[in-house]
């Protein structure tokens, strides 16, 4: 072999093994998730989407009532969605801008239901679907605490557990609403644990990251269900996925959101509060006269 072929050897030898490096996954570039900045990258990809895309996180739930001295007794099941998306601020940081909705559903059928006999009062009673828009908040940016997010590596997958306890005064005070409030406090506590490959969470290529989720909820009684101050609470257990798009969500829930709530099909272009809730949205409606009456 000449030198003038070697040389065009080693050239073609040298441009296929640099080909194959960068093709190679193991030369993709990838994140540690114990650093903050990294971390917080995949928390954001994992939660939304960095493109600013609209995502949406659906969940199918049972609904347990728990009074004191008593086994938990599940008494409804909800079906809903969080839509949201991500906002990237100057300075680092997002807001994430989302609402949601969820429809109560007859225990065993599934049927989205307007109204509901309670098990516990033996009365019928009209149901409040949620409707809560906006439900949004501000992400400091990573270097803000100096604290990566919990994730949870275990061979082939990975998770992320949030748990979000609630303590604030209740809009629905006890003097004016002796039915609704459940007393002078809102107390409960959200809690997440979202799950996806590995691969996918230490990904620096992907905008968003497919995951499934868990979801736990306890909580006081719902305003609609007129139980006051009745000592017990309530616990939500559910599970759901991420989707891109709201052509992806369970039919039953994409059809009771066109017809009742259609401006929910996406998420909200910019960040505005106060947050609503299942028991501010009660109070309005409550003051605008407007409360379901006949649900039957």
């Amino acid at each position: 072999m000449t030198f003038k072929q070697f040389a065009k050897s080693f050239s073609v030898t040298a441009a296929a093994t640099l080909a194959l490096t960068l093709l190679s996954p193991a030369a993709a570039a990838t994140l540690d998730l114990s650093k903050p900045a990294d971390g917080h990258q995949a928390m954001l990809r994992l939660i939304g989407d960095i493109d600013g895309k609209p995502v949406f996180k659906d969940w199918d739930v049972t609904i347990l009532a728990l009074l004191p001295g008593s086994k938990p007794m599940p008494i409804l099941r909800m079906q809903g969605y969080n839509v949201g998306r991500l906002i990237a601020k100057p300075d680092g940081s997002h807001d994430w801008v989302t609402r949601e909705v969820s429809y109560y559903q007859d225990l065993k059928s599934g049927e989205i239901i307007e109204s509901w006999v309670n098990p516990m009062t033996k009365q019928r009673q009209c149901i409040v679907q949620v409707a809560n828009d906006p439900v949004s908040n501000h992400m400091v940016p990573p270097g803000a605490n100096g604290r990566a997010p919990g994730f949870n590596l275990s061979g082939e997958t990975g998770s992320l557990r949030m748990d979000i306890p609630l303590s604030y005064p209740n809009t629905l005070q006890p003097a004016e609403n002796p039915e609704e409030s459940s007393g002078p406090s809102y107390l409960a506590s959200e809690h997440f644990i979202f799950f996806a490959k590995r691969a996918d969470l230490i990904s620096d290529t992907q905008s968003s990251t497919l995951a499934h989720h868990a979801w736990f909820r306890t909580g006081p009684w719902l305003p609609w269900m007129k139980m006051g101050q009745t000592p017990g609470y309530l616990i939500y257990s559910g599970q759901g996925n991420k989707y891109a798009s709201f052509n992806e969500l369970p039919a039953t829930v994409k059809a009771y959101t066109l017809k009742h709530f259609p401006s929910f099909v996406t998420a909200p272009d910019s960040f505005y509060q106060p947050n609503e809730t299942s028991w501010t949205y009660y109070a309005k409606l409550k003051k605008a006269g407007k409360l379901p009456e006949k649900c039957d």
